[in-house]
């Protein structure tokens, strides 16, 4: 390993590992009567109604509310409505036999664990050039980790993790050539947490035409959709769509970071902010849907196209939130992994050295939209982002000639990789 590789390692370790520690302190200082009110402990409620038997009532904010209170001090006033799907309920049941702070505890220490092994799938899938070191993936380990999203994501006991694990997943089975597991993990994974996060993937997926993809990710939304209909029956369904609603209207768009809360930074409320707004998400749906359609017949666009999707998705998305933008932690690890690739000996070069800095003014904005919503100038950051990265993904060329799939499908199985996958340079 060359003297200038040891030094960016060396760099990018320390600093991750330094904001690593300072998220754990942070973690470790909450309070427990903040244990009791994160939003880990609406599905904890939520899991309560369920093993109780009471699982028609999973979205009757009243309910939810008063069996919420009977866990906080006498007086408190809380605000933090059941919006997830029935299945995050069940993820949380086997939980419920804790009290609410240690559960909370135990809860958030398993998503960071899931976004770590989210990350390390994204590493081991990604087609490394032969010979790279274990302490240059450790170091891609710890700056995926250490993320601005996962201070939040830690703090209020989220559940991105199993997100960001299902993409990683999915993305380490194109790689392998497995698209019908590749489709039914991701589709699992979001539409069990997190469904709104995940409506660009679903259209970059459609536009891809992988058909065995797409039928994988009909069975995983099958499964999600017999097992909420067993825990909460019709009602219930019925409960939770109506609470998508209920949610657009209970968070300030301000501090929402997709474009829509992009919008209502600079505009305030009303309903021109609101169209322009929905305006600004099309178009960023439409970008999935190019970036799907350049990726079919095209295996090395195929982690380029997928990055894209995942972060125009984002922005598209009303109820985009700090802590959510842990879902693009795998996405780091493997644009890393394909840079690695394409500068070999090189390595860090220009292009490592600009991935490296996306994902650092990434966490750096994600660390300033924390928390603020307050009117612009400058207004949510994070969307900018998300778009100049779904933008740089569009540059990805459509696979036109069967000459030109041949060499693209050898640029992707490049380095140390397996299968077909990877992105262009």
């Amino acid at each position: 390993m060359a003297v200038r590789t040891r030094r960016a390692v060396a760099i990018a370790a320390a600093v991750s590992t330094v904001l690593l520690a300072y998220y754990a302190i942070a973690w470790a200082q909450v309070t427990p009567l903040r244990e009791r009110g994160t939003d880990f402990s609406a599905s904890y409620v939520a899991a309560l109604l369920v093993r109780s038997g009471d699982g028609g009532e999973l979205y009757d904010q009243s309910v939810e509310h008063a069996r919420h209170l009977t866990l906080l001090p006498a007086g408190t006033v809380i605000n933090l409505p059941f919006i997830t799907p029935p299945t995050t309920a069940l993820l949380a049941l086997p939980l419920t036999m804790l009290d609410p702070g240690t559960a909370f505890r135990v809860w958030s220490l398993i998503e960071l664990l899931l976004l770590a092994l989210a990350v390390w799938v994204a590493i081991r899938a990604g087609p490394w050039p032969t010979g790279t070191g274990r302490s240059t993936r450790t170091a891609t380990l710890l700056m995926g980790l250490a993320a601005g999203g996962t201070y939040a994501f830690l703090l209020l006991g989220q559940i991105d993790g199993i997100a960001a694990i299902g993409l990683a997943v999915a993305y380490a089975a194109w790689r392998k050539e497995r698209p019908a597991a590749a489709g039914f993990w991701l589709a699992l994974a979001f539409a069990a947490t997190k469904p709104h996060l995940a409506i660009g993937l679903g259209i970059w997926l459609i536009a891809r035409r992988d058909w065995r993809a797409l039928g994988g990710a009909v069975a995983g939304c099958a499964v999600v959709a017999v097992v909420s209909l067993y825990l909460v029956g019709p009602s219930g369904l019925a409960g939770f769509v109506s609470a998508l609603g209920f949610a657009a209207g209970n968070t300030p768009g301000a501090s929402t970071l997709g474009i829509p809360g992009l919008v209502a930074s600079w505009l305030g409320s009303g309903t021109a902010p609101v169209v322009i707004g929905l305006v600004g998400s099309l178009i960023a749906l439409v970008g999935c849907a190019i970036l799907g359609s350049r990726s079919r017949g095209n295996p090395a666009a195929l982690g380029l196209s997928l990055a894209g999707a995942a972060a125009l998705s984002l922005a598209a998305s009303p109820h985009l939130l700090p802590h959510d933008l842990v879902i693009l932690a795998p996405v780091f690890a493997w644009c890393m992994a394909r840079a690695a690739a394409t500068e070999a000996a090189s390595w860090p070069g220009l292009l490592s050295i600009r991935v490296m800095a996306a994902w650092a003014a990434l966490s750096v904005l994600t660390l300033v939209d924390t928390g603020n919503a307050s009117p612009a100038p400058p207004g949510r950051l994070v969307p900018l982002a998300l778009i100049g990265i779904g933008v740089a993904a569009l540059r990805i060329p459509a696979a036109r000639t069967a000459a030109g799939r041949r060499a693209r499908v050898a640029l992707a199985q490049s380095g140390g990789g397996s299968g077909a996958g990877g992105s262009t340079a």
